[in-house]
């Protein structure tokens, strides 16, 4: 069994992980991704990642790719258009985010044959449903925690710029003061709208939380959930897994 080495690159941040199979070996999640910072990751292990599958929010990556290919055989940026473990039926899949694709990848492996509502709350938020047999059949964007907070201030005469907490206390829902009410009508303005998709899903549909707010959304929200930090990592190594399936099947049917 080799090593696959992922990188989920989001908008203030980004997550390596080795995988050794489906079991996570190691992480690290940086501020900013340098080919120094990667290779140092990548050789951090007992034995060098055979293959490596990156995704990124934005546009960039090209030249962190062709350092990678130096001493990783296999290296490849995620698309809508490779083999996956869904089906994309989104309407223009050439604009849907690698990162929504490598979270639904993320819950069908953890959740295989349930419908699903994945929910990605990191600077924005995102609402997608995966039908039962691996369909991603569409979802939603909003802003996130952060940006709720932010808009606020930019757009009103009077309401201060405030820093989302990292913990609220369950229970506590309705503002006593500007600046609760401006915390509280962020965080259970995504909880209310979680809640909503759910009711609209089938009974048996499985939540699972993402992005950089799930602890606290996980604490606050009455509704099972499952709460998966590192979701979009797992369906990235999915994903190569996957392909490497259908290469060894294409290999032993021209044997």
């Amino acid at each position: 069994m080799h090593l696959n080495l992922t990188i989920d690159q989001g908008n203030t941040a980004a997550k390596m992980a080795l995988w050794l199979g489906d079991e996570m070996k190691a992480m690290s999640i940086v501020p900013r991704l340098t080919p120094e910072t990667v290779q140092r990751f990548a050789m951090s292990a007992d034995q060098r990642p055979k293959a490596a599958m990156y995704c990124s929010v934005t546009c960039r990556g090209g030249d962190l790719l062709n350092d990678m290919r130096r001493y990783i055989p296999l290296v490849t940026r995620l698309r809508a258009d490779m083999p996956l473990p869904v089906k994309i039926a989104y309407g223009t899949p050439g604009t849907l985010g690698a990162d929504r694709i490598a979270a639904a990848a993320g819950a069908v492996s953890k959740h295989p044959g349930k419908p699903l509502l994945v929910v990605d709350a990191g600077t924005a938020v995102t609402y997608d449903y995966v039908t039962a047999d691996g369909i991603f059949a569409g979802g939603n964007i909003a802003p996130g925690m952060s940006m709720r907070l932010e808009a606020l201030h930019r757009f009103t005469a009077r309401l201060p710029r405030l820093e989302m907490p990292r913990q609220l206390e369950k229970g506590n829902f309705m503002g006593t003061d500007t600046a609760s009410a401006m915390i509280l009508g962020s965080a259970y303005g995504i909880i209310g709208s979680i809640e909503f998709y759910r009711r609209h899903l089938p009974d048996d549909t499985v939540t699972v939380v993402t992005g950089g707010w799930a602890s606290m959304i996980s604490r606050l929200i009455d509704m099972e959930v499952d709460a998966e930090p590192d979701l979009a990592s797992r369906g990235l190594n999915s994903i190569l897994i996957y392909n490497e399936h259908i290469q060894q099947q294409h290999a032993a049917l021209h044997i």
